[in-house]
């Protein structure tokens, strides 16, 4: 018999062209088969999103704007540097501290404290807890003291008239009262008062729940929900945004933390302003009580010695001292800022602010600069969190300790050289006055009174003139920020739920569930399908038998018109194509696993030809498991294997049946070396005989998947037909097997067997069918 490995389409087929993966397209067109899947799941996706968003209370954004001044006192200094270094510019870096502040639990807790929301009034729903501020029905009033405990949700149940029920099933509460009138608990009494006994009626049936939540949690609640942002990396406004349920209560918190943020900011500069001022006061004390001492004496003076001016010589002489004495009380002005610096930098105090010399009326540019930056540094330390580990914190730390040290050596320096000329400005005194000793004694003593008198006068009059520039910078201060938009319900913004994307998202599930699960279930499935046909290589497909109801193996003489017959003719009428130029071919029947209805196959393969008016035999060579005497009512002590062992002759082996043109052999009883006698040279006998006797032999094997004795029997026949069972032969068996039967035989074709009924489409390539002919008769 000529070999050659060609399908009926002439394409070379070989066992590496057996592909039994997931194949995408295979898996696309399952997909596309049940496209009504997909779309009850996306409508069902639409109408759960649909229900989602109806039953999800809307979430609004609010937002508010702050313009931040820039920090003129820090422009300039080497901390722009610093900042620059770490990558932060000094603008950004006060923006970074004046966010901190705005998010920071103190400024929160003290707009709060401003605000009622501590009473916590909403309705229940199935999902929901609905919010009733700014217009609660009902309010409470205590007598002293909130008595309710934190936390602890309550309910009120209007029962009509004046009367209500309030309960809690936390505390175990149930008392009936009416409104206006006192209710006491173990810590205080309080009332319920109702507003808007309308509102019971229009929500029948629902009560009003109240919670009175302790401050640490209403602050968690709403630094929890708040975001500060810069608006633009160039400008300086800040936008504080919090997003919640109830827009009218978030808006007037954060219209209230702006105002809060102001206050702290203009507390700051008065606070400051205070110390200056202060510190001038203290030191008018002195000087008031001076000028009216000396004032005192110096009209008693004139009065009892009836003087009233000087010479022209104790003119000079006063004009000098005058001058002198002014600047030696300048001299103790800046002693006493000294002092006062050297105590600050001792006692190291944290979050206090030096006093800048200028303000005091000390022009010193090197001593301005070391205190400004010095202030700078702290200020920003006092914004600054995380410590040590924060690198900004220890850089900080590093330059506040350079400049305190730099400035200790200054501030001794200056204090030093304040000394020495406080010393020569006592000696320049002192020489003046030698020249008073030249003058009469009366006028001598008038000089020293008035001197006195004038040095007092000058000193107090230069310290109110201090006093009422820091008075005036005090009155003109304002916050070092300004609210640019104040939040507004009307400029609210709905952010959730969002229906455009949710119902994106529903639909895009709708369409990828049940794709997944398609597609896990059929690449995890290893059964064979009919998509799975067209993966096994070019090799031909002989045709496709529907299911075959009942456990009859002889559908073809029992329902020789039914769809079943009509399948096998059409395989008949393949094989005789494939084994057209074979004189009397010998085809064997196998499948990768038992069960796979390779018997069947076999049995009605060869009624089909008996049927043809051809000759056929029916060899039973599955000497493990004999089928073929129960299906003909033969006897099986005589069969293929004793004609093997050679207890029998071919002519004895033969069983006739009751339907002509078909003879079986049955297998015989069951040997103990079935292989053995399968692999020996009297199974080419037996085959040689039998194609000399009839014009088809078909073999009926054990499954080649499994058992070894099919491999000895694929070198002697003429085509192998492989039989392969929907949704019951397992994918890597078959590759199995077609490998096996290609690697000793090139005529391999296959049949599918158990196929959809209702799937019309039988043959082979990737359009193998057959459309039912049979002819219903017209009733009469």
């Amino acid at each position: 018999m000529k070999n050659n490995n060609k399908s009926l389409n002439g394409n070379k087929t070989t066992a590496s062209t057996i592909h039994m993966g997931i194949d995408p397209g295979v898996i696309i067109k399952i997909l596309l088969k049940r496209w009504y899947v997909f779309v009850f799941f996306m409508v069902l996706s639409f109408v759960a999103a649909r229900y989602y968003i109806g039953h999800t209370m809307p979430v609004y954004r609010v937002a508010t704007s702050v313009l931040i001044f820039e920090d003129e006192g820090n422009s300039g200094s080497d901390n722009d540097e610093l900042l620059k270094g770490l990558g932060l510019p000094g603008g950004m870096r006060n923006l970074e501290n004046q966010i901190k502040i705005l998010a920071s639990r103190e400024l929160t807790e003290r707009a709060l404290k401003r605000l009622r929301f501590e009473e916590d009034f909403y309705y229940k729903t199935v999902r929901n807890d609905i919010s009733l501020y700014p217009n609660s029905p009902i309010k409470l009033v205590y007598e002293g003291k909130n008595p309710l405990p934190r936390n602890v949700e309550f309910h009120v149940e209007y029962l009509g008239n004046n009367d209500f029920r309030l309960f809690s099933e936390v505390q175990n509460i149930n008392i009936t009262s009416s409104f206006g009138k006192i209710i006491k608990f173990p810590d205080g009494n309080f009332r319920i008062d109702c507003i808007n006994k309308q509102w019971f009626r229009e929500f029948e049936g629902y009560n009003v729940s109240f919670v009175v939540r302790s401050l640490d949690r209403l602050v968690k609640y709403f630094n929890g929900r708040m975001s500060v942002n810069v608006l633009t990396r160039s400008g300086s406004i800040l936008e504080i945004s919090i997003s919640g349920t109830n827009q009218t209560q978030d808006v007037d918190f954060l219209n209230e933390l702006t105002a809060v943020f102001q206050d702290i900011s203009l507390e700051k500069k008065n606070m400051e302003a205070n110390r200056r001022i202060q510190f001038i006061d203290n030191q008018l004390v002195g000087i008031r009580d001076s000028l009216v001492l000396t004032e005192n004496q110096l009209s008693q003076f004139r009065s009892s010695n009836r003087v009233m001016d000087l010479s022209a010589q104790g003119q000079a002489i006063i004009t000098q001292v005058t001058r002198l004495e002014n600047e030696k009380a300048r001299l103790r002005l800046e002693a006493n800022y000294y002092d006062y610096l050297a105590d600050y930098l001792e006692k190291d105090a944290v979050g206090e602010l030096p006093m800048v010399p200028i303000s005091m009326g000390i022009e010193d540019p090197g001593l301005n600069n070391l205190v400004s930056e010095l202030g700078s540094l702290q200020e920003q330390m006092s914004g600054e969190g995380g410590g040590e580990k924060n690198p900004l914190q220890s850089l900080l730390n590093q330059r506040v300790a350079k400049r305190k040290a730099e400035l200790l050596e200054t501030l001794n320096g200056l204090q030093r050289a304040n000394k020495l000329a406080m010393q020569e400005n006592n000696d320049r005194i002192a020489k003046i006055n030698s020249q008073a000793a030249a003058l009469p004694v009366t006028e001598r003593q008038m000089l020293g009174i008035e001197r006195k008198f004038k040095l007092n006068d000058e000193l107090y009059t230069f310290l109110l003139q201090k006093m009422s520039e820091l008075q005036m910078q005090k009155a003109s201060n304002r916050p070092d920020n300004e609210v640019v938009d104040p939040a507004s319900v009307m400029y609210s913004q709905m952010i959730a739920p969002n229906s455009t994307m949710i119902y994106f998202i529903a639909i895009f599930l709708g369409g990828v569930i049940p794709m997944l699960f398609f597609y896990l279930f059929f690449a995890l499935n290893n059964r064979v399908r009919e998509e799975d046909i067209t993966r096994f290589g070019d090799l031909p497909i002989m045709g496709s038998i529907p299911h075959i109801k009942g456990n009859s193996f002889t559908e073809i003489f029992d329902n020789p018109e039914s769809v079943v017959a009509e399948a096998y003719r059409l395989v008949r009428s393949k094989l005789q194509f494939v084994t057209k130029e074979t004189k009397n071919p010998l085809i064997l029947v196998t499948s990768a696993m038992p069960g796979d209805g390779k018997t069947l196959t076999s049995i009605n393969l060869s009624a089909v030809y008996s049927l043809l008016g051809k000759n056929t035999v029916l060899v039973g060579f599955d000497l493990r498991n004999p089928k073929f005497a129960n299906a003909f009512d033969l006897n099986n002590e005589v069969g293929v294997s004793t004609f093997l062992i050679g207890k029998h002759s071919v002519d004895e082996i033969i069983q006739e049946t009751f339907h002509s043109n078909l003879s079986v052999i049955s297998s015989g009883p069951v040997p103990p070396n079935p292989s053995e006698l399968a692999a020996s040279s009297k199974t080419q006998v037996l085959f040689e005989k039998l194609k000399e006797r009839f014009d088809y032999i078909i073999v009926d094997s054990a499954p080649i998947g499994l058992i070894s004795d099919t491999h000895h029997l694929t070198t002697h026949v003429d085509t192998v037909l492989m039989v392969a069972r929907i949704n019951k032969t397992l994918k890597d068996m078959m590759g199995h097997a077609l490998q096996e039967c290609m690697a000793s035989n090139e005529h391999v074709s296959l049949l599918i067997n158990d196929s959809n009924a209702n799937n019309k489409k039988y043959g082979y390539g990737k359009k193998y069918g057959y459309i039912n002919g049979q002819t219903k008769r017209k009733k009469k």
